[in-house]
């Protein structure tokens, strides 16, 4: 289920500034993600899934 994805791991499938959206992949499923912490999000860094709204995964650094 959705609500299950917290504390997952994604990949960026670009980078992503703080605040920006981009594409990011989760259980090889590309999503929309959003940049909620303060530091740039590199692609093909591993990072953590603080949320899912909608269709939209929420990720920070690890």
């Amino acid at each position: 289920a959705v609500d299950s994805m917290g504390g997952e791991t994604a990949i960026p499938l670009e980078d992503l500034a703080p605040g920006g959206t981009g594409k990011a992949e989760l259980r090889g499923t590309t999503w929309t993600a959003h940049n909620a912490g303060p530091a740039l999000l590199k692609k093909s860094q591993r990072c953590k899934v603080e949320r899912v709204e909608g269709l939209t995964l929420w990720i920070t650094a690890e």
